[in-house]
């Protein structure tokens, strides 16, 4: 369960930057699409992210559906961490999300049983000074990011994606405007600039003849617990459309690991140190 657990603050640590909701003004190509992607009744995503230049490097691939009514989904997620591996399906409804104990050696025994393992991400998050952070595991929230670009985004070229012709933006989000938009996100926003040190955060879209993104990829440096590190997502996006709602396991199927993951994030702090 220790390794969980360190699992889960390697890859929540640089989820820091997932957070964000709603929709800006609609005053370019980039930010026009997120608004009509996150419109659709649902969609299936697949990624591919990675932390390096830890003391343990991280790399994961997540394909999944996504319920936007509900703002809800279900997942698959293949993790190494260092040399532990973790294949586990989960479950996500807004801030909390449910993952199968027995993808985790030796968590069967510690859950006393209980198939499920479950997570209360604004509790957790909470202890780093972060007031929210939605859909803390799942990538699909970059597109909210997307409705806040700085400037009008460079025009790269034209790719076809798994048969779809898209065109290729690079743009940069500017955070604080970001917060400005959106009040109720500033705490978090405050705690990312942190992480990055920096007030914007590069990102590249691919965006199809229905405005609709297709494909995100962001990179970036930052600091959690002292660390410097860099993170990398690229995201595909796909099969719009209404999808299978997600199922919740019942409380009693349930151990809850909230306690546990907030007493040791509470020694987390993004940024890096002077020295």
């Amino acid at each position: 369960m220790t390794r969980f657990v360190a699992a889960l603050c390697a890859v929540s640590g640089a989820a820091v930057a997932l957070a964000g909701c709603g929709a800006s003004q609609i005053i370019d190509p980039v930010s026009k699409a997120a608004a009509v992607t996150v419109s659709a009744k649902g969609y299936r995503m697949s990624a591919v992210m990675s932390i390096t230049g830890g003391s343990a490097p991280v790399s994961a691939r997540v394909t999944g559906t996504i319920d936007t009514a509900a703002d809800s989904g279900t997942m698959s997620m293949s993790e190494t961490l260092g040399a532990v591996q973790v294949r586990a399906p989960m479950i996500f409804q807004r801030l909390n999300f449910w993952m199968r104990s027995a993808a985790i050696p030796g968590a069967i025994d510690v859950t006393g049983g209980k198939p499920w393992i479950y997570v209360d991400m604004h509790k957790a998050l909470g202890a780093i000074g972060i007031g929210s952070l939605p859909g803390a595991v799942d990538p699909s929230q970059f597109l909210n990011y997307l409705t806040a670009v700085s400037a009008n985004p460079t025009r790269v070229g034209t790719v076809s994606i798994h048969g779809v012709a898209t065109t290729e933006y690079r743009a940069v989000i500017d955070l604080g405007s970001y917060a400005q938009q959106f009040p109720a996100s500033a705490a978090t926003v405050v705690a990312l600039e942190s992480a990055l040190g920096s007030h914007t955060m590069p990102v590249e879209a691919w965006i199809d003849g229905q405005n609709r993104v297709r494909r995100i990829h962001v990179a970036f440096p930052e600091c959690v617990a002292g660390s410097k590190v860099h993170f990398s997502l690229t995201m595909g996006i796909y099969d719009f459309g209404p999808q299978p709602q997600a199922q919740i396991p019942l409380r009693n199927a349930v151990y809850n690991l909230t306690p546990e993951l907030t007493h040791t994030y509470r020694g987390v702090k993004l940024g890096c140190t002077s020295g």
